[in-house]
């Protein structure tokens, strides 16, 4: 099992919130609110919303800048509107996206999408277009690795598995020219792993599974783009793969979850000051593999895994969890999920295997809301 690629933009949608000003709580809020939409909805609970026109099994969920939420996945994408709570097509795909691929939004609002199923092609949307187009294709072909929006417009995608085994490579992408280019490579090849941009610029990246060993990495590493070189960024409490990395309020950064090999509740903080990492209070629930949005209050909402009924809510402030109300759809894996400008989150898509005489594997188009 692996981390969802939306969770791995929680990273720059954190970044998107601090920069709003928005603090941390040590508490859920306990009033109802009435939705974008028209009807109420209790706090810490999740409520039913439309769902998606195609079953997606490891979509991803782009905030785009005029509020509504790109969800990509296979060979088609959606946007959703959270004022009418609906969907719309967003446009057919160059190449279907399947496996773990990313999608970033760029600082031009446009999005990029790239890799997945060990392809080297890549894609932009354009909002304005409502359509796709082909852009410069990636150096390696990736599954499972992460894709990061730089201060400078840049993306970096770090690490992955590839048909010539796991990653240590990394490379930007320039928006401006279309084309890739590769930098520094990580001293630990990894895939299933976070990166997460810090507030000085830098990648903190950590986590995963390794093809050296230890099989899960504790080392973690920071890239710094102004050398396109890596440094070591102190050792974490716990080895985990697909795990949710957060980045806080306070410059921290949240690192929940995952597996080793068994799925874990514990969570850690690192500290770019020191370099350090620190346990945390542990989730209620374990949540292989989840996704974490940052929420306006400033906690951080994990939610999705195979044996998961409800989310959890971590406060910074105090360092514990809550469990969320449970889900419309629990036990869900690989689902997207994005903060909604009115403060709620989008949880969309996903799989689950179901198990009887014979298991199967089913894909879900269902969708719903979480409201703090």
């Amino acid at each position: 099992m692996r981390m969802k690629a939306g969770a791995r933009l929680a990273a720059t949608l954190a970044a998107g919130i601090a920069a709003l000003g928005f603090s941390a709580t040590s508490a859920l809020a306990s009033t109802t609110h009435v939705l974008s939409h028209g009807s109420a909805a209790t706090a810490n609970s999740w409520t039913a919303t439309a769902s998606m026109s195609t079953a997606r099994a490891t979509p991803t969920a782009t905030a785009l800048s005029n509020g509504r939420i790109l969800v990509v996945g296979g060979a088609t994408a959606e946007l959703y509107d959270p004022v009418a709570g609906a969907w719309s097509p967003a446009g057919t795909l160059s190449q279907p996206r399947s496996g773990y691929f990313v999608a970033v939004r760029l600082a031009d609002g446009r999005v990029l999408a790239a890799g997945g199923q060990y392809t080297a092609s890549a894609e932009l949307y354009d909002p304005a277009t409502n359509s796709w187009a082909p852009t410069g294709s990636m150096r390696v072909g990736r599954d499972s690795f992460t894709g990061t929006l730089l201060r400078d417009g840049r993306v970096l995608v770090v690490g992955g598995n590839s048909l010539n085994g796991v990653q240590a490579s990394a490379e930007l992408y320039d928006p401006a020219t279309g084309r890739w280019t590769l930098t520094g490579s990580l001293p630990t090849p990894r895939w299933r792993h976070t990166a997460t941009l810090l507030p000085d610029g830098t990648v903190l990246v950590a986590g995963g599974i390794s093809s050296v060993g230890p099989s899960w990495p504790r080392a973690a590493e920071r890239y710094n783009p102004a050398t396109g070189s890596w440094s070591q960024a102190g050792t974490t409490t716990t080895g985990r793969a697909d795990a949710t990395a957060t980045l806080l309020g306070d410059g921290r950064v949240l690192l929940a979850g995952g597996d080793n090999p068994s799925g874990l509740a514990s969570a850690e903080l690192y500290d770019p000051s020191t370099g350090g990492w620190s346990a945390t209070g542990s989730m209620t629930s374990v949540h292989v593999p989840g996704i974490a949005v940052l929420l306006q209050t400033g906690g951080v909402l994990v939610a999705g895994g195979a044996n998961a009924q409800t989310g959890d809510v971590y406060s910074p402030g105090t360092g514990t969890w809550t469990a969320t109300g449970p889900l419309v759809d629990p036990y869900l894996q690989d689902s997207a999920a994005a903060l909604l400008p009115n403060g709620q989150v989008l949880y969309a898509g996903g799989s689950r295997t179901a198990c009887g005489y014979v298991c199967y594997y089913e894909v879900y188009a269902n969708a719903e809301l979480y409201t703090p």
